[in-house]
């Protein structure tokens, strides 16, 4: 017999038992997600503060801060729940007179629910706002990056624009690795250059001296460790505010260092003679009859004319351009493409910031004797300070190639370069650097008992395709410290200098850029605490170790 009472117990107890049931599974997932919420909740926390408006810190190579995010704040109003327009002007005046008065009524007497009135408000400004109560404003929480040294890093920090995105320099080249895209390791808190701020500061104002003293358009400077590629510093003038970019004019913004392209003069002898005694087409005892030439038509002429033979040493000590000229024939146009190519001169520059060159040179099939020849000094082929600093590490060095980099390398880190020289090659273009500070055109960039090596330029530049030979130059200076084993290289130049009374009107890179890497060398020297090379040494020696003179010369 069927039981109505029964099946009606039976059928309650089921569904109590499907309630409880639903209850314990909905009990334990809601516990299990907010254990996953308590525990995610500071990462979450960490992410959510590291993608609003995030960037790493920068730093230089000693830990010194270049760019650093701040907390700002943003006032900003909505038009619609402002209650008394004239007074809330008149108020808002007070604090910020600068401000347009029509625009601000312009801008709260319209519909818009929201109104930027002032960004980047001081925390003594957004106290004032505060204490006037007026509604309809508020602040927005916002990020503003500062860069602690102003203008000295401006051509190699560069800048962000309004939402904190890289516009230039290392924030533009770094903006997805120091917005935290690319970064997975949250140790990572900074992105460190290898730049050390105080050799910043001291190439900076020494080409602001120059600069100044002989009433130059501007200039330039990069400073080297050749043994692994570190930049150390580098400075283009005229620079800019990178908080202000907006108002900066386009040369304050022309990154010269890394970006202009210069014929670069009697610097580039440096190059040719290297490749000429690399290829084993010259030596260093070679002599070259330095009384006439003339290629395709065209004389070849020196600054400070020689008779007779004269050997390489002379040759590059005196600047001959029809000394190198010749050289330079003998190297030959495939030899020296080869060499310009391992040496990145024919290619865009590879280096962490946005602002790069190609070079300018002609296209191969129309490299003639004539170009050659102006080639080996420095005319008809234009690089960047960076391309040409770059190109003279492995002929410095030892003869090993190492990228340029602003990154400061790993501690221990084990370069492994390229060879593009000899060994020999190196050692013989180093004893040439340092006979020209001896008694070459290089020699206001000693420093005695140092053994400085350098090597001077001085180029007319192009004006309605006519070189000027009056005002119009770039005067340059490269050099090493020591000469004996190189730490240091340094490549600085002026732009369009004008001769003064004391440099007796002339205005090469013998007078105004070499006097600068003196005083840069000797800075450094008193900074770093670099000692003299015992001059009795072995190293000291063997540069020493050369025979330059004709044997029939005294």
């Amino acid at each position: 017999m069927f039981d109505i009472e029964t099946s009606d117990v039976a059928a309650r107890a089921r569904i109590i038992v499907i309630i409880t049931g639903f209850m314990i599974s909905f009990l334990l997932v809601s516990s299990r997600l907010l254990i996953v919420a308590s525990s995610e909740y500071v990462n979450y926390k960490n992410y959510a503060s590291r993608t609003n408006n995030f960037r790493l810190d920068i730093t230089d190579r000693n830990g010194n801060l270049l760019a650093v995010n701040l907390p700002a704040a943003s006032l900003y109003a909505n038009p619609r729940k402002v209650v008394d327009l004239d007074d809330s002007i008149a108020k808002l005046l007070t604090v910020f007179p600068e401000l347009d008065k029509e625009k601000l009524y312009t801008a709260l007497k319209s519909n818009k629910s929201f109104v930027w009135i002032k960004r980047d408000i001081t925390p003594k400004e957004q106290e004032k706002i505060y204490n006037l109560g007026l509604p309809g404003f508020d602040f927005e929480r916002e990020k503003k990056r500062i860069y602690t040294y102003g203008n000295l890093l401006a051509h190699v920090v560069g800048y962000v624009g309004r939402d904190t995105q890289g516009l230039a320099g290392v924030e533009k080249y770094y903006d997805e690795v120091l917005t935290n895209k690319k970064i997975t390791d949250p140790k990572i808190d900074k992105l460190q250059l290898s730049i050390d701020i105080r050799l910043q500061n001291i190439l900076s104002n020494e080409l602001d001296k120059a600069i100044k003293k002989f009433s130059a358009i501007g200039g330039a400077g990069v400073i080297v460790n050749p043994n692994n590629g570190e930049i150390l510093a580098l400075v283009s003038k005229p620079d800019f505010d990178p908080h202000y970019p907006g108002i900066a004019k386009a040369e304050q913004l022309f990154n010269k260092a890394t970006l202009g392209s210069y014929e670069l003069g009697s610097a580039m002898k440096t190059l040719t003679v290297a490749v000429g005694l690399d290829t084993g087409v010259t030596t260093i005892r070679d002599a070259y009859d330095l009384s006439y030439m003339k290629v395709s038509g065209k004389y070849i002429t020196d600054t400070y004319p020689v008779k007779g033979y004269k050997t390489v040493p002379q040759i590059f000590m005196k600047s001959s351009n029809i000394g190198t000229s010749q050289i330079m024939l003998e190297i030959g146009k495939a030899n020296l493409k080869t060499y310009l190519k391992k040496l990145g001169m024919l290619d865009k520059l590879n280096l962490e910031v946005s602002e790069r060159s190609r070079p300018l040179f002609p296209p191969y099939n129309r490299w003639t004797d004539l170009s050659l020849v102006t080639m080996s000094y420095g005319y008809g082929i234009a690089e960047s300070p960076s391309h040409f600093i770059q190109a003279m590490i492995p002929i410095i060095n030892g003869g090993m190639k190492y990228p340029l980099t602003l990154i400061k390398r790993a501690d221990g880190e084990k370069m492994v370069g390229e060879r593009v020289f000899a060994e020999e090659t190196s050692n013989n273009m180093r004893k040439l650097m340092h006979l020209g500070t001896v008694e070459g055109t290089s020699r206001k960039a000693a420093i005695k008992g140092y053994y400085i090596g350098a090597k001077t330029g001085t180029a007319e530049k192009l004006e309605n395709g006519k070189y000027n030979k009056k005002n119009k130059r770039i005067s340059s200076c490269f050099a090493i410290l020591p000469a004996t084993k190189p730490e240091y290289i340094i490549y600085v130049m002026i732009d369009e200098p004008k001769g003064i009374k004391e440099t007796y009107n002339f205005a090469g890179g013998g007078w105004v850029a070499a006097p600068v890497v003196n005083e840069i060398f000797a800075q450094m020297i008193a900074m770093y605490g670099i000692t003299k090379p015992d001059a009795n040494s072995k190293e000291v020696k063997d540069l020493l170790d050369i025979e330059y003179k004709i044997r029939d010369e005294t």
